[in-house]
């Protein structure tokens, strides 16, 4: 038996594997707005304290908690639950995000990439990847492939349009692996901070 192990260096597309929903094909009507505000950029990440954890805590089992019932969690107000979760949403400690079964919306074939790209071209192609609504997870890795992306598409033909003018356009892709998602396990957690 062999085993490889690989670490992720940087993530162009989310923290984590909540989907993003594609645009609407050529067409359709296009869904509503899709876009959250982006976090302002901080130089290092949002330090917790005691309040922001419980905070943080009493929002893990379930995102759509009202201010009203995170409060009622940390014995703060409304206002005060409010004014803190913005400044950690600004610093970038925490985001939102809405996640769905794919194939509710159509999207019956989920996939890996991994991307080989030229060492000088890594950030370029990861970026380019990041911004196709197709694409709501890319991450640089080590290992033979330097970068892996999450693909959610409606069927093969929407998967090969994708590799032939999309990806395989890409300037430094040097090659792609594509392999199926057959059945995710697990996607997001419920792990509080420590």
């Amino acid at each position: 038996m062999a085993v490889g192990a690989y670490r992720l260096l940087h993530a162009f597309a989310g923290a984590s594997e909540a989907w993003n929903l594609p645009a609407a094909p050529p067409g359709e009507t296009e869904p509503g707005d899709r876009t959250e505000a982006p976090a302002l950029k901080a130089a290092h990440p949002a330090a917790l304290d005691a309040v922001d954890k419980q905070l943080l805590a009493a929002l893990a089992p379930d995102g759509r908690a009202t201010a009203t019932d995170l409060a009622r969690a940390t014995g703060r107000s409304p206002a005060a639950v409010t004014r803190r979760l913005e400044r950690l949403r600004a610093a970038g400690g925490v985001r939102f995000a809405v996640e769905f079964p794919p194939e509710r919306l159509d999207y019956h074939l989920l996939v890996r990439f991994w991307v080989h790209a030229d060492p000088g071209r890594l950030g370029a192609v990861g970026t380019a990847l990041a911004a196709h609504s197709e694409i709501p997870y890319v991450a640089a890795t080590t290992g033979v492939s330097n970068l892996v992306a999450t693909g959610m598409f409606r069927d093969g033909a929407e998967l090969y349009d994708f590799l032939d003018r999309r990806i395989g356009a890409l300037p430094g892709v040097q090659s792609i692996e594509t392999t199926p998602i057959l059945r995710e396990v697990k996607r997001l957690t419920s792990r509080t901070p420590r």
